[in-house]
């Protein structure tokens, strides 16, 4: 709150030159964002409260608006054609009726990239391609994510692997099911990550440090080879957790 304060007060569009956003008006604008885009915003209460959009309306890796509007116009059949819109507008020109439909296909070819590849993972799984790895499944709340476990080691640390796979990128977290605080520190200090997050079902997502084991970028399709690697080192720093990693929780 803070923070947009101030950028009002210094705002060239400030020709009233008021100091700052009072409380009440932050409130206000917040309920409106809130109403508009039909998403909650929470307060993250701390030293310096942050506000975000709550983990109910964005998945980890669902950070920015731009991929929150495209999502909720794919969920809502009154706004499929959104996406079309803003191809129109990012080619700057009409498309020929005729046109229309093959970008119509290639659209369609992209949304789908998710569940193709994220499908294509649990085969590979199946099929013991993917060291270290003997069980997939869809995430129970977040679609295009799949998770990645050993049977053995998640009994044994409650840790497992999810991998996001979006239309322009694929994104690689640990997540754990425990609440236990100690545990989360011990989780980041052994497995080099964030201090992770918390969101639906009470899961803890973690960000691997070295960031290029947490996002792979692509232009068209997912490199699956680069995404088993990293797949496979995650589920290999599990694995190497000495045996007494959930007596924190004791």
């Amino acid at each position: 709150m803070n923070e947009l304060s101030d950028k009002w007060a210094n705002s060239p569009m400030n020709d009233e030159k008021e100091p700052g956003i009072p409380e009440r008006t932050f409130h206000r604008l917040r309920r409106n964002v809130e109403s508009i885009f039909d998403v909650e915003i929470e307060c993250i209460k701390g030293i310096e409260p942050r506000y975000r959009v709550s983990s109910n309306d964005l998945g980890p890796g669902d950070g920015n608006l731009y991929n929150l509007i495209l999502n909720k116009a794919t969920k809502d059949e009154r706004s499929k054609s959104v996406r079309e819109i803003l191809g129109l507008i990012l080619l700057g020109a009409d498309i020929p009726s005729g046109d229309m439909e093959a970008v119509k296909d290639i659209m369609h070819k992209l949304r789908s990239i998710p569940f193709d590849y994220g499908k294509q993972l649990i085969t590979s799984v199946e099929a013991g391609d993917i060291q270290g790895a003997d069980c997939a499944e869809w995430d129970e709340y977040y679609r295009g994510y799949v998770c990645l476990w050993n049977k053995a080691d998640y009994n044994r640390t409650d840790l497992w692997v999810s991998i996001g796979i979006y239309d322009d990128r694929v994104l690689f977290y640990i997540v754990t099911g425990s609440q236990d605080s100690a545990y989360h520190a011990k989780v980041s200090e052994l497995l080099d990550v964030d201090n992770g997050e918390m969101y639906r079902g009470d899961y803890w997502w973690y960000e691997p440090t070295d960031k290029s084991l947490f996002q792979l970028d692509f232009q068209t399709f997912p490199d699956m080879k680069e995404v088993k690697r990293r797949a496979e080192l995650l589920i290999a720093k599990i694995a190497e957790l000495p045996d007494d990693i959930q007596k924190l929780e004791e």
